[in-house]
């Protein structure tokens, strides 16, 4: 049944020129919520509910996940009251998406593919030089850089370095070179400095500071689907995610505003120490067990330290790995036990948004297995927006991200720099130049004002000064996407978004316009479908470095996106003509 979906996509792609495709676009669920036709005669009353989703690793008395697990092995309590289970999951680093191998792309022509099958979550990197000392960060980027170049194939990694400021250097790719440049200071484009002469000191004991930064990379992360790994290479880990009566009240409210972004981007922390074995821990014996083994050293403050390190991991359900000086092994470790992990949801019996904490225990009808997982979450109700992390701590241009997420709409999420590129709506793009770079008009001054990245604090009493001049290009980007029909012959209302965005992640134009525009059918008419032509233009100031597109199916929420480096290849003149009798979005 999929086989055959698959080999007549295939066919209709060829079709219409955009590319041969024998991979699955949408998982089997997806398909079903496409396929499934509502009955008529029924009363259709929609009802939020909310589910409480928890990500369950499994680990045998070796430290290796346990794989073959069903639901039945699994039960579940929120405050000590059983839970239903209502969905169950099992996950590896068996490809979770296989692409089909792409024909070559006419230049600056792009689909929304990724070159090689996917593999397990999303992973990110935090490269902490603030908490590391300047001796040791040389070891660290060194056993990091042969890490990236043996990871397994088809990961997907983003890399954030946390020095004079939080800086997203590398967003998600699963290519070994672009990872490797990212942190390799001899190579041009790397973000990361040769020396860091703030060294441990910077960051020490300023647990505010570290919360911020799990706190903007959550919500760098929430939207996204799916659970991700963050891996946390430092040398010390000045913070804790419990809040004490002794904390301020502030410190208080953002480790719960904190957690609950973890809790709701499903991510798992993973702490590496980068310290090695210390000559107390080989007098002590202060591992047991290997990395992220138990700790049995009595009263020492290295003992103590590595505590938190697990505490830290364990409230969000990952593990810690210290007291090794195998770092490109501990990296890897937290590669495979972030891939394996099992999920289970379930509706709450307590229904009550009261803001109050939920403890969650989950236990497994066989022994002798140890389980990761969040062991909390605060009852918030889903319908409030999120809180929005003070970014002002960190870097300014984290501030220029699109808006707070909302339900039912993913598109937040997949137009930050950085993002994964999202295939449930599958579409090609041409990209190309309109003339030459050219001094902007008030009216393209104007409209980038509106923009995040030229927002500015407004003095009291004195109006915003008019932004001054650039020179700016203009880009059209010509859209061809592939849907099923929608029922009743109606075409669906696609939205379509494109941002442009600088080194540093910041946005420096972007818009958001919504098309209906024609379609043309083709297909079986069991299965017909539908093809959209879309041309949109975008004013670009000369700094960016990338243009992030997305197409955006506002019937399913289902979804596209890609991100595009500048500059272009050049092309032929007679390519760069847009293509006839394509529509203009609203």
């Amino acid at each position: 049944m999929v086989r055959g979906t698959i080999q007549r996509l295939a066919r209709l792609l060829l079709a219409v020129g955009l590319i041969g495709c024998s991979g699955s676009l949408l998982s089997a669920q997806q398909k079903a919520e496409q396929t499934q036709e509502p009955d008529a005669s029924s009363l259709s009353i929609k009802r939020t509910v909310r589910r409480v989703i928890v990500d369950v690793a499994v680990i045998d008395s070796n430290g290796k996940p346990v794989p073959g697990l069903s639901q039945n092995d699994f039960a579940v309590t929120e405050d000590g009251r059983p839970q239903q289970v209502l969905s169950f999951s099992a996950h590896d680093l068996e490809p979770d998406f296989t692409p089909p191998k792409l024909p070559p792309m006419p230049p600056n022509t792009f689909v929304d593919v990724p070159s090689g099958p996917e593999r397990g979550p999303l992973y990110v990197l935090l490269l902490d030089l603030v908490n590391t000392e300047t001796d040791e960060q040389p070891i660290a980027r060194r056993q990091l850089l042969q890490f990236i170049n043996d990871k397994p194939q088809g990961t997907r990694f983003a890399i954030f370095v946390l020095s004079d400021g939080l800086r997203l250097v590398q967003g998600f790719t699963d290519d070994h070179d672009v990872l490797a440049t990212s942190v390799d200071p001899s190579r041009p484009k790397s973000h990361v400095p040769k020396i860091f002469l703030y060294g441990y000191n910077y960051g020490k004991n300023n647990e505010g500071l570290m919360v911020s930064v799990f706190g903007s990379i959550a919500h760098f992360l929430d939207g996204l689907p799916g659970r991700k790994a963050l891996i946390w290479l430092s040398g010390g880990f000045p913070m804790s995610l419990s809040t004490r009566e002794a904390d301020p009240f502030d410190l208080q409210q953002d480790v719960k505003d904190t957690l609950d972004t973890m809790a709701r981007a499903q991510v798992a922390v993973y702490t590496v120490d980068v310290r090695g074995v210390s000559v107390e821990d080989a007098k002590a014996g202060a591992l047991a067990g290997g990395p992220g083994g138990a700790v049995s050293v009595g009263g020492s403050s290295l003992a103590s330290e590595y505590m938190d390190e697990g505490s830290i991991a364990g409230v969000t359900g990952g593990r810690a790995f210290f007291s090794t000086n195998d770092i490109k092994g501990a990296l890897a470790e937290a590669t495979e036990a972030g891939a394996s992990y099992y999920t289970v949801s379930y509706s709450p019996t307590n229904e009550r948004y009261d803001g109050k904490l939920r403890h969650i225990s989950v236990t497994l009808s066989q022994r002798g297995y140890r389980l990761s997982y969040r062991r909390s979450y605060y009852a918030e109700d889903p319908d409030s927006p999120p809180p929005s992390p003070d970014l002002r701590k960190l870097d300014p241009a984290l501030q220029a991200r699109p808006a707070a997420s909302k339900p039912g709409d993913s598109l937040y999420a997949y137009m930050q720099r950085g993002a994964p590129t999202a295939h449930q709506v599958f579409f090609r793009a041409h990209v190309h130049a309109l003339g030459a770079p050219a001094m902007g008009t008030p009216e393209q001054m104007a409209n980038l004002q509106e923009q995040p990245a030229y927002f500015r604090v407004r003095r009291k009493n004195r109006p915003e000064k008019p932004v001054p001049p650039i020179k700016l290009q203009t880009y059209a980007i010509d859209y061809t996407v592939v849907l099923r029909a929608a029922r009743g012959d109606q075409p669906r209302v696609l939205e379509f978004a494109a941002a442009a965005f600088d080194a540093d992640s910041r946005m420096l134009n972007g818009l958001v316009q919504n098309a209906q525009g024609s379609t043309a059918r083709t297909g079986s008419d069991a299965n017909p479908e539908q093809f959209y032509r879309v041309e949109q233009e975008i004013d670009v100031p000369l700094s960016a470095s990338s243009i992030r597109i997305a197409v955006r199916d506002l019937d399913t929420d289902h979804i596209g996106a890609m991100e595009i480096a500048l500059p272009l290849a050049p092309e032929p003149q007679a390519q760069a003509v847009a293509p006839p009798r394509a529509n203009k979005p609203n």
